[in-house]
């Protein structure tokens, strides 16, 4: 994993304390040792990091040295620190989403998707479902799929910001005549052009509960029918996007509760929870860190010296720094950070908006810049080839977080807050503040300012991209 020195990183583990976990471990004497190389170097700035919540340990400490090789220079004084956050024992986001692939080979919710789509093609009035209100044939369908971004001409055929050829009378399908009618319709579907196999489960097919046949024509019309009240709703990802987050969501709800989201926020946060009452390897890394940071920042003052401080973040890094910068406003008064970077931002708008740019409001950070792709590169960035096909943004509005269509910060659509995105509260004040400040829209590798390129086309490439990097540089 490489020998990188432990003044360059402070490693994460579990409850985000310093438990020794992993291959990598940090102590709070290697913070010690962080601060006494601050002291001894006169560093006068100092870029903290950090990166996204869907890498391993590994790809965590490569992003470490990548930091290191680019921002720290003692000859200007200039040191980086990255915060490296395990994920989990086996990386459990990231299994999970290889897993997709092979859960999507399955015969059988191949098929149960097969008849998901021509129902809500049909519905939406697509129009290569022949002849209008027909449903695509196979044909159709299996050339799709085998694109890497399935349907994704389709989409462009009917109006993609909401649908109008259908009305839905309830919500709650116990009480709709729209989902009887369609639960209707999947079962003649079924019947008509469903396999030997799905006409003639067995009860104890692991796929399914009990119940066989009914059950699934019943699984086909709930996955159809969130699809449809999606786009009645206009909070839909787009065609194939939405079928996919709808049908794991109904399919695989064991195995999507267990992707480990909500755990990766929550170690975020219990990074910074107070130390009081802890000693050793059972304190809260973050905290441990920032009363040092504290304490070196009033000595520097004490002694006539300045220090400027950068915080930078990839993904899920943001969540990370949202929360830092809390902890540092209810217990670091002498902590006051210059820039703040955010790479692709996956936080929530209404994190941000309480944690973020409230502390920018109190003065705690100068300066902010939001790097990330433009719509139509957000929307090529397939996550998942042929499975998945917007970026991984989408996929944690849409499938990670509670809600569907949960407002993340870094998603363009969103916050430029046109068509469908326009009346939003929260999306309206984020779009006040990022125009108030600096937004760098990838790609754009020509601006005059070198401050404000970028040249990612992929979510996981912002912290490697030279000219991003470059523009941060440049920024600090």
């Amino acid at each position: 994993m490489g020998n990188l020195e432990k003044i360059y990183f402070v490693n994460i583990s579990a409850n985000g304390t310093f438990a020794d976990s992993g291959q990598v471990h940090s102590s709070p004497s290697d913070v010690d040792d962080i601060f006494n190389y601050l002291n001894e170097k006169d560093i006068e700035k100092l870029v903290i990091y950090f990166h996204g919540g869907l890498v391993s340990e590994k790809n965590g400490m490569n992003a470490a040295e990548l930091m290191k090789n680019y921002f720290a220079d003692a000859n200007s004084k200039r040191h980086v620190v990255s915060f490296v956050w395990e994920t989990g024992p086996i990386e459990t986001v990231v299994q999970n989403i290889k897993d997709l692939k092979e859960l999507t080979g399955k015969d059988l919710f191949e098929e149960a998707t097969k008849f998901v789509i021509k129902l809500v093609a049909k519905k939406l009035g697509i129009a290569e479902a022949k002849g209008g209100g027909e449903y695509l044939s196979d044909e159709t369908i299996s050339d799709e799929k085998h694109k890497v971004a399935p349907f994704e001409k389709l989409d462009k055929t009917f109006d993609a910001r909401g649908a109008t050829g259908f009305q839905i009378d309830d919500e709650d399908q116990n009480y709709s005549q729209f989902y009887a009618q369609l639960e209707a319709e999947s079962k003649n579907l079924i019947r008509a052009e469903g396999s030997d196999e799905i006409k003639n489960l067995k009860e104890d097919n692991e796929e399914v509960a009990k119940g066989g046949f009914l059950v699934i024509a019943k699984t086909v019309a709930q996955i159809a029918f969130a699809v449809l009240k999606r786009y009645l709703k206009k909070n839909h990802h787009d065609f194939y996007p939405t079928v996919m987050e709808e049908s794991f969501r109904k399919i695989y709800l064991d195995k999507v509760g267990q992707w480990g989201w909500k755990q990766m926020k929550d170690k975020s946060v219990e990074m910074f929870e107070s130390n009081s009452g802890l000693a050793g390897d059972n304190q809260h890394a973050g905290t441990y860190f920032l009363s040092l940071l504290n304490t070196h920042v009033q000595n520097r003052v004490s002694a006539g010296k300045t220090i400027e401080i950068e915080l930078i973040g990839h993904s899920a890094g943001s969540i990370a720094i949202c929360n830092l910068l809390a902890s540092t406003a209810k217990y670091f008064n002498s902590i006051k950070y210059n820039n703040v970077f955010f790479l692709a931002p996956a936080c929530r708008t209404d994190l941000f908006l309480e944690k973020g740019k409230s502390a920018m409001d109190n003065g705690l950070f100068k300066n902010f810049k939001m790097f990330t792709m433009e719509e139509s590169n957000e929307k090529k960035d397939h996550c998942i080839p042929y499975i998945y096909t917007h970026s991984l943004l989408y996929m944690v509005s849409g499938l990670f977080e509670d809600e569907v269509d949960a407002k993340i910060m870094g998603l363009h659509e969103q916050f430029r807050i046109e068509g469908r995105y326009s009346d939003f509260d929260e999306l309206i004040k984020l779009n006040s503040f990022v125009s108030s400040n600096k937004l760098v829209l990838s790609v754009d590798t020509t601006n005059f300012d070198e401050s404000m390129r970028s040249n990612s086309l992929k979510h996981g490439d912002f912290d490697n991209d030279i000219d991003t990097l470059r523009s941060i540089l440049k920024s600090i």
